[in-house]
């Protein structure tokens, strides 16, 4: 579990879904692929993922 943010704001998970979610469909993104994206953030070996939240404005800080 960690900590949402979209451009230095926290905001609570559900928001940031929303947003990565948005941002996913609006740049071709299928929503399978979102999805896994979204999960592999939330883990340690998520380094790639969370670079790709950050396209999106959304920073994942672990906890």
């Amino acid at each position: 579990m960690g900590k949402y943010f979209l451009h230095d704001h926290e905001l609570p998970e559900p928001d940031a879904a929303n947003r990565w979610f948005e941002y996913a469909e609006s740049h071709g993104i299928d929503i399978p692929k979102a999805i896994g994206i979204w999960e592999d953030a939330a883990t340690e070996e998520g380094a790639e993922a969370r670079r790709l939240l950050n396209a999106a404005g959304i920073t994942v800080e672990m906890t």
